[in-house]
């Protein structure tokens, strides 16, 4: 009896130490690792989010304490719009680096995106709260945008001037606050922030070459429309001529036209 109860918990000992230990990564494997992952974040850049994966999930498999993999995952799963596996890839990768603030602030908009507010207001509290963070308006910015959509419009609207204030060309934070005011039928403040946009991103030459053409029509369409709640029909109509396009319907060229012709 006595030597069958100590088998046992020899056993038992046998099983939480292999349960306790680790495979260890060797260099060659965190070299190839680091290889696959160059290359899943050139083709991610490159536009083929699908590519890259193929890639990062054999650089992940390699290395599986790599965060910035994990981040990158997360950002590509996020993108093709597999919403669960992005979130446990940025959890990973805050795992593997607790001061990851780009992981923090993209794992927060994914958690907006699920309609997760407080939760994602809370991610980006940790990423603005990290002092080395390099980009806080975006975190800021998307706290901002967070209030709002959880129904706090004044909380949102204040975190959203902060990010502009923090970063003028935080160009984002600009589109939020003209919808915002656009909705409150608050004119005058969506004039403010269009030639603030106007300003510092669509005639910045370096910042309009990064920013989509149809992005640029869908900012003065908010534009137009807060003209034409304004009573100034004609000036929403010389704005609207220069976003007016034939592109497909869900496109703003064409949202643009279409209020155009119905004028």
């Amino acid at each position: 009896m006595k030597q069958g109860r100590w088998m046992r918990w020899g056993l038992w000992v046998v099983l939480l130490m292999g349960v306790g230990c680790t495979p260890t990564i060797t260099e060659t494997a965190r070299a190839r690792a680091q290889t696959y992952y160059d290359l899943g974040v050139a083709t991610f850049s490159a536009g083929d989010p699908r590519g890259a994966l193929k890639e990062l999930l054999y650089a992940v498999k390699l290395n599986p304490e790599s965060a910035d993999t994990h981040h990158v995952l997360g950002l590509v799963y996020h993108q093709l719009g597999h919403l669960e596996p992005g979130l446990k890839h940025y959890q990973q990768a805050l795992k593997h680096r607790s001061g990851f603030s780009e992981a923090q602030n993209n794992m927060g908009v994914l958690l907006m995106e699920q309609g997760r507010y407080d939760e994602a207001i809370a991610a980006f509290e940790v990423a603005l709260g990290d002092i080395l963070y390099r980009t806080p308006s975006s975190a800021q910015g998307n706290m901002g945008w967070a209030y709002y959509r959880k129904g706090e419009i004044e909380q949102g609207v204040r975190n959203l001037r902060n990010a502009v204030a923090i970063n003028p060309k935080f160009c984002r934070g600009y589109e939020w606050l003209i919808r915002i005011n656009l909705e409150r039928d608050r004119a005058d403040d969506v004039y403010k922030d269009y030639s603030r946009f106007d300003r510092y991103c669509a005639l910045d030459e370096n910042i309009s070459k990064t920013i989509r053409p149809d992005y640029l029509r869908q900012i003065k369409y908010y534009y137009a429309l807060a003209l034409l709640k304004d009573g100034r029909q004609q000036s929403a109509r010389e704005v609207l001529q220069t976003c007016a396009t034939t592109d497909l319907e869900e496109t703003f060229g064409y949202k643009c036209a279409s209020t155009l012709k119905a004028l």
